[in-house]
């Protein structure tokens, strides 16, 4: 129950982020926010502050950031230069699209920034924990054509494919991204370094293993930890991280596009909090810390999936809103705002559908799991 509560706080917390990205970067070009949540749904607890109404509300999912907008115009009472609020006025010129084109820009893009700024935090927070993998050879399986090329334990492999490895994760990832690739015949291409630092190279076709499921290169890599050596390695495995949780959230998104993943592996907000509460309901088991480092790890992925997702350019996104702002400032004119904020609108009636089938989906899987 309490690694329950705590996973809906942490996606809670994620969410929330984002929306303070918004807020801060709001307040500093003087944009009138009317309302700050905390959570979502009826208002628990609220107080008014600055011209901000600031709410603790009932669901803890999350939050929002509302601003001054030409959307709002009918909620309020116009009066001279202003518009009155809730019996609070905010000055024409605090608009958000009344903002030169780049502020808003900023703005917008501060949302998944903020994600990005806490994934590297606690990117930072495990890697200096626990390390990180590299990517040496402890063993090469006898039965699998990685025998028969001469990679020995001891290596390291530095590129597969065209892809640089910096850690194990990088040949995960590859070997989930080819799977299809590798079904039609498709060949590994592995440099490796050896134990006297000398460059090789290495072409072979991975076999498929039924007892995994999955195609294998015969390669079993070493699964201890390395910790970093000072402040500079730190920051640098640290962004590698969120690099790399970004670019596996574009990939997948290509592989669903593409049909290489099914609806099955689509997860909304119910599944995320139950894997959250799973992993670290397990981890638990092992000690506080192990807890602790499992639940900053899947927030990590949850914190920079949300914004990679976020940026695409799709209608009712950040990325959508920031895509006219990009046409914008290209045009040096407004695009339409009324053909605009029907484009958002279909987008957030799609996103809606889109929400309520992922939702239905996770609840599906996990009753039927169990």
């Amino acid at each position: 129950m309490i690694s329950l509560i705590v996973s809906i706080l942490a996606f809670g917390i994620i969410v929330l982020i984002h929306e303070f990205g918004h807020f801060i970067m709001a307040k500093a070009f003087g944009v009138g926010v009317i309302e700050f949540s905390v959570g979502m749904g009826p208002r628990l607890l609220s107080a008014v502050k600055g011209n901000t109404r600031y709410s603790l509300k009932a669901l803890p999912f999350g939050g929002s950031c509302m601003m001054v907008d030409e959307e709002l115009e009918d909620e309020g009472e116009k009066r001279d230069g202003g518009l009155l609020i809730e019996g609070r006025l905010y000055p024409e010129s605090s608009g958000f699209v009344k903002k030169p084109a780049w502020q808003r820009f900023l703005i917008i893009a501060a949302g998944p920034f903020f994600n990005f700024i806490l994934a590297f935090v606690l990117a930072m927070i495990i890697i200096g924990a626990v390390g990180y993998q590299k990517s040496d050879i402890v063993e090469v399986e006898e039965g699998f054509p990685a025998y028969e090329t001469g990679i020995e334990p001891g290596d390291t492999i530095t590129y597969i494919g065209n892809d640089r490895v910096r850690d194990y994760n990088d040949i995960m990832l590859y070997m989930l991204m080819h799977e299809s690739d590798f079904a039609e015949g498709m060949n590994i291409r592995l440099r490796y370094e050896d134990s006297d630092g000398n460059e090789n190279t290495a072409e072979f076709a991975p076999l498929y293993d039924e007892n995994t499921e999955s195609y294998r290169m015969g390669i079993v890599f070493r699964q201890s930890y390395v910790p970093v050596k000072g402040p500079a390695e730190l920051i640098e495995h640290s962004l590698y991280r969120v690099e790399y949780y970004i670019d596996s959230t574009v990939k997948s998104i290509i592989m669903l596009v593409k049909g290489d993943i099914g609806k099955d592996d689509l997860a909304g907000p119910v599944r995320v909090v139950a894997t959250i509460d799973e992993n670290v309901d397990t981890a638990a088991s092992y000690g506080l810390m192990p807890a602790l480092i499992t639940l900053f790890e899947l927030s990590l992925l949850i914190s920079a999936n949300l914004g990679a997702m976020n940026l695409l350019p799709i209608p009712a996104l950040d990325g959508g809103r920031l895509f006219f702002i990009i046409i914008e400032m290209i045009l040096r004119r407004p695009v339409n705002r009324e053909i605009e904020a029907r484009i958002h609108m279909a987008g957030i009636m799609l996103l809606l559908l889109l929400m309520v089938f992922i939702v239905f989906n996770d609840i599906s899987i996990l009753f039927a799991s169990r």
